[in-house]
């Protein structure tokens, strides 16, 4: 660029020179080109001047446009640098409330916790204590019910004894008279006679021992029907006056299963305690009759029906252990599989 305006300026200053050298023709021929050559200066100088503004105005332009991008992005950045700050801030004050609230929640929860502890520990002493309360009450219940049981059967001995030795007494005191006892199904009479019959009167007394031996049976027998007959009926306060009827009936056949009845009766009645009296009664006295286990296993029941499942459970082991090949001994089984 800078040698195109050197040329010019060069033939400009060698013209006076050169003027004495060229002829005329010469002269305007080179003025000529000298002219057009600056009209293309001043042409080129025109247009690359504007075009120069131009490009200044429009780079102007520009750059004040890129200011003005630069000021709005650093006035969004100032923005959010703040609004980090703040949420920075936040963010701690946040922390620290999560970190106390975390605290806070913990000590109330290890509160709680202790508190649970305490409570589960005093509910377990409880449990403890009140297991062991019954089960002592259910040992004290079942030496009161043996105690019972044989004290009534020390009693029924002593009875057999005295009405034995009364008897024998009767017949060893005997002594012939002029009158014997003469017994007949319609009624019984005496009748006089002179003879001397020293056999007579201990044949007559054990024929009146038989006969009332047989209306006892008779009598115990139907006390027992008519006890089986109230019980089905759902009389069972009145079933259990005739089954204790038919139980303390001397020679009754039905005696052991009067006792146990009684026992049913009671249960029937919702009277748990006194029923289970009743069968220890049996348990005690008949250990080895299929009638203990019986009495064993509904013992047991009325535990149950007590709320005291504890007794009822040592109560069914206690069945499968003596009684292993009993029906009720797989009930028990059973009953142990649902405790």
């Amino acid at each position: 660029m800078k040698k195109r305006y050197l040329t010019p300026l060069l033939l400009v200053g060698l013209m006076p020179l050169l003027t004495h050298c060229a002829s005329q023709q010469d002269v305007q021929n080179l003025s000529y080109n000298i002219r057009s050559i600056n009209k293309k200066l001043d042409d080129m100088k025109m247009n690359t001047v504007e075009q120069m503004q131009q490009r200044q105005a429009m780079s102007s332009g520009y750059l004040d446009q890129l200011q003005a991008d630069m000021l709005k992005l650093k006035s969004e950045l100032d923005e959010t640098a703040h609004m980090n700050r703040l949420l920075q801030e936040q963010n701690k004050e946040l922390q620290l409330s999560l970190q106390n609230l975390a605290i806070q929640q913990e000590e109330k929860l290890t509160v709680k916790v202790a508190e649970l502890d305490s409570r589960i520990t005093s509910q377990k002493e409880s449990l403890t204590a009140m297991q062991l309360a019954r089960i002592q009450d259910a040992e004290r219940r079942s030496k009161a019910a043996k105690m019972a049981a044989d004290e009534a059967m020390r009693k029924a001995q002593q009875a057999a004894q005295l009405r034995a030795e009364s008897e024998k007494g009767d017949i060893s005191h005997l002594k012939a008279t002029s009158q014997k006892v003469l017994f007949s199904p319609a009624n019984t009479t005496v009748e006089p006679d002179t003879t001397d019959t020293t056999t007579a009167a201990p044949v007559a007394i054990i024929k009146q021992s038989a006969v009332k031996s047989a209306t006892s049976t008779v009598v115990a027998i139907d006390s027992y029907a008519q006890a089986m007959q109230q019980y089905r009926d759902g009389n069972y306060k009145a079933a259990f006056t005739l089954f204790e009827k038919t139980a303390t009936q001397r020679g009754s056949s039905n005696a052991l299963i009067a006792r146990y009845m009684m026992g049913e009766s009671l249960f029937k009645l919702e009277e748990y305690d006194q029923a289970i009296i009743q069968y220890q009664q049996i348990i005690s006295s008949f250990p080895g009759n299929p009638q203990a286990a019986k009495a064993l296993l509904r013992q047991g029941e009325a535990f149950e029906q007590l709320s005291d499942t504890e007794t009822a459970r040592i109560i069914y082991k206690k069945i499968t252990a003596s009684y292993g090949s009993s029906p009720e001994a797989v009930t028990a089984q059973q009953k142990l599989s649902t405790l």
